[in-house]
């Protein structure tokens, strides 16, 4: 009777060990299982630079009135792993004109080459494939497919800005992306 209270007893003991060995292993792999689990969802649930914010590219003083002034866009350069804070983004051509204010991307429609500000002829141009632009943006001459592309602008408390916003190159149409 006593080796069978104890063969009961060795019995119970095992069916715990089993239950405690199962569900610690479970434990162990669902930790394991976390940082997989996070990097792929990472990119889904990551808080991303939003398009449509406003960036402040300077102040009002940095403006001239005789001529078009480039400004750089500051901002996170965000991918779906990386981020890497206050990049270059873009530049901008701001110039003023007696309504206000009025900003241009600095990358041309055409190949995305820089636009430069020629002025002696007071027109923009793309050095690579010598397109010309008037102030107002409207091609003078060369490939380009459309005129620059404008930005939305405006003053708050002294400061500029803009939407920058890039946009595909080598088409007629203006067409977005990130």
């Amino acid at each position: 009777m006593r080796r069978r209270i104890m063969a009961e007893t060795n019995q119970e003991r095992r069916g715990f060990l089993r239950i405690a060995i199962g569900l610690g292993g479970v434990a162990v792999a669902a930790l394991m299982a976390v940082p997989g689990v996070a990097l792929v969802l990472d990119p889904l649930i990551r808080r991303r630079p939003r398009h449509d914010a406003w960036r402040d590219i300077g102040d009002t003083g940095s403006l001239r009135d005789d001529q078009p002034v480039a400004l750089p866009v500051i901002g996170d350069r965000v991918d779906a792993w990386t981020r890497a804070p206050e990049q270059q983004l873009g530049t901008v051509w701001l110039r003023k004109k007696e309504d206000g204010l009025e900003a241009f991307t600095a990358e041309c429609p055409h190949l995305g080459c820089r636009i430069g500000y020629d002025r002696d002829t007071e027109k923009f141009f793309c050095p690579c494939h010598e397109s010309a632009f008037g102030l107002d943006g409207s091609v003078i001459s060369g490939p380009s497919p459309r005129p620059m592309d404008r930005l939305e602008v405006r003053v708050r408390e002294g400061k500029i800005e803009v939407r920058f916003r890039k946009y595909r190159t080598a088409v007629e149409e203006q067409e977005e992306i990130g």
